[in-house]
């Protein structure tokens, strides 16, 4: 069994295949926050595993760029 991730890790869905932020466990499943904002999903936590350091940085440079876009620096 893989240990919850933290809050703000970044973890990849891999029933899904879409990468996000870790926000918190409920009723056995973990909710995840899109890298680009929107809406939250549920996954199941044996569907979820920390991202690859590549994976990580580029979602993160996705993140800055979005928020960049909007005017939120």
């Amino acid at each position: 069994m893989q240990p919850v991730p933290e809050v703000g890790d970044l973890v990849r869905d891999t029933a899904t295949g879409r990468v996000g932020f870790f926000v918190r466990s409920a009723s056995g499943r973990f909710l995840i926050r899109a890298v680009h904002g929107g809406a939250e999903w549920d996954a199941e936590p044996g569907d979820v595993q920390l991202a690859t350091p590549l994976r990580e940085l580029r979602a993160r440079a996705a993140e800055i760029n979005a928020r960049s876009r909007r005017g939120l620096n």
